[in-house]
């Protein structure tokens, strides 16, 4: 097969692939810039139970991560993704039929059940070139900032127009949307078989951890901003719901667009291990400075700056893991990232709940700035020692 269709494959593969995760993720992100307004109508509401029902998907998909990336190593990548794209819409229907915190929260841990982003990493993984993994990671990162960017810019109206539960059954459609997708993937094998750079014997696992925790806060830091911020609009600024989005929309439009040469420049240099620590500086910074504006327009230039750090962070971090786990045993290992991932989605929406229950919003936004700029601190001094030569310049 020749190099130009070669690639032209790698391409329609990553597209779809990215169609399959930007629903699920869609279905994910639609709820959060709405969830802790809308759910005060809800029998059972407090903040904390409010928060719980945010993250609460997050940790039931982190349990998840690891058995269904196992299975995936033994039944094959499309029989697991079929499995967690069911889990997931039946979540749905449960938290769109909720008459209470309690079944709602319920519905969000069964669609949470749903844990399939590893195996879709290693999937993608399988059947792309090493040398080409970086673009199509960042096709599948671009996809999943796009699922963001639609939910700022429809999450609101979409609300106004069909309520929250309605928004759980638009769920439930596209988790179906998402299984067409699927059906038409391949079923193949790793086209070569690949072995974690300099770790023919015995694999080393610290790079793994290291971009765990990373995927971790960055997760956790997202969750706890659509926990505190919604309230913060209303409260602070007097901007009511359904304006929400004029503010999401032009900031995730503007990380956008400063985003792609970025990610271009990294994808060709393979230099994704030298951005972790700046972008998570971006995030302290932004973070940090949010409840700090004076004035809406100073927000949405904050955001756009959040934005930024986060869709970066999203792309280069697994295109970095792929590289550096080898195709033996790969769904185990992006599983464990995985895990961590949706355990910092449950971390960030318990924090945040509590956070902001007791002690306000900018209490919860400064310490998840402190801790952005603490990681990126270790990042700075460390991952050189950590990730190996040839993974990352």
């Amino acid at each position: 097969m020749s190099s130009t269709r070669e690639n032209s494959r790698e391409l329609r593969f990553a597209a779809t692939l990215s169609g399959i995760i930007t629903l699920r993720m869609l279905g994910l992100f639609l709820i959060l810039p709405v969830f802790m307004i809308l759910a005060r109508d809800i029998p059972g509401y407090t903040p904390q139970a409010a928060g719980l029902a945010v993250g609460v998907y997050g940790l039931t998909q982190a349990i998840l991560q690891q058995p269904f990336g196992w299975l995936s190593d033994r039944w094959g990548r499309k029989p697991v993704l079929f499995l967690g794209l069911g889990l997931f819409a039946v979540g749905g229907m449960v938290a769109a039929a909720s008459e209470s915190m309690n079944m709602l929260i319920a519905g969000r841990a069964l669609q949470g059940c749903g844990a399939i982003a590893g195996v879709a990493m290693a999937l993608a993984a399988d059947l792309t070139r090493p040398e080409r993994r970086p673009v199509i990671m960042a096709i599948i990162g671009m996809g999943i900032g796009g699922a963001f960017l639609l939910s700022m810019g429809l999450s609101v109206p979409l609300a106004t127009l069909l309520g929250l539960h309605g928004l759980f059954w638009l769920t439930v459609v596209f988790a179906i949307f998402g299984i067409g997708l699927v059906m038409t993937l391949p079923r193949s094998a790793a086209l070569v078989p690949e072995v974690a750079h300099g770790q023919e014997q015995e694999y080393n696992m610290r790079p793994v951890w290291m971009l765990s925790f990373s995927v971790f806060l960055l997760h956790c830091v997202m969750t706890l901003l659509f926990v505190t911020l919604p309230p913060m609009l209303v409260g602070t600024f007097g901007f009511v719901l359904s304006s929400h989005w004029k503010i999401y929309l032009p900031a995730m439009l503007g990380s956008v667009v400063l985003m792609l040469p970025i990610l271009r420049k990294v994808g060709t240099n393979l230099s994704e291990r030298s951005l972790l620590p700046w972008a998570f500086f971006v995030l302290a910074f932004a973070v940090g400075i949010l409840p700090l504006s004076a004035n809406l327009a100073a927000l949405g230039v904050l955001l756009a700056v959040y934005f930024l750090g986060f869709n970066l962070l999203q792309a280069s971090m697994p295109s970095l893991l792929s590289r550096i786990t080898g195709s033996r045993g790969r769904g185990r290992r992006l599983g464990i990232y995985s895990t961590f991932q949706f355990l910092g989605a449950f971390a960030g929406g318990l924090l945040g709940g509590q956070l902001l229950g007791h002690f306000g919003s900018q209490a919860a936004l400064f310490s998840a700035s402190a801790a952005s700029l603490t990681w990126g601190l270790v990042l700075k001094l460390s991952s050189k020692g950590v990730f190996p030569t040839g993974a990352a310049r």
